[in-house]
């Protein structure tokens, strides 16, 4: 399976990263550890590793959510039979229906990868 990362995933964890770090450095650690375990996982089993993604008015099959352990984040991905795609962490808080700007392809109905079947 290939694995693909949005250009704004790395900026997410360093963001995170960063406001973990203006409290610790070992809360910043911890947090890049199980963020880094989680797409350890993610990758492992993409279909059992995270669940399908709820906005409150309808379930999105093509996105899933990883939580976090530990953490009030979960990273977004889209699976399908020959692509990963790994494309936000999100604060668990926020707004359920900004969660799928970076999947223009699951607002639209398609396949992570962008590909129609």
């Amino acid at each position: 399976m290939r694995v693909s990362y949005h250009p704004d995933f790395p900026k997410d964890i360093k963001r995170f990263e960063a406001q973990y770090l203006e409290v610790s450095e070992r809360l910043a650690l911890r947090f890049r550890a199980v963020v880094d375990e989680a797409i350890k996982q993610i990758k492992a089993s993409p279909t059992s590793a995270g669940h399908f993604v709820n906005t409150g008015s309808r379930i999105v099959k093509e996105v899933r959510r990883c939580n976090l352990s530990s953490f009030p984040i979960f990273i977004l991905y889209g699976v399908s039979a020959d692509m990963l795609v790994f494309r936000s962490l999100i604060a668990s808080a926020s707004d359920p229906l900004t969660w799928l700007t970076r999947f223009p392809e699951a607002i639209a109905g398609e396949p992570p990868d962008g590909r129609t079947t």
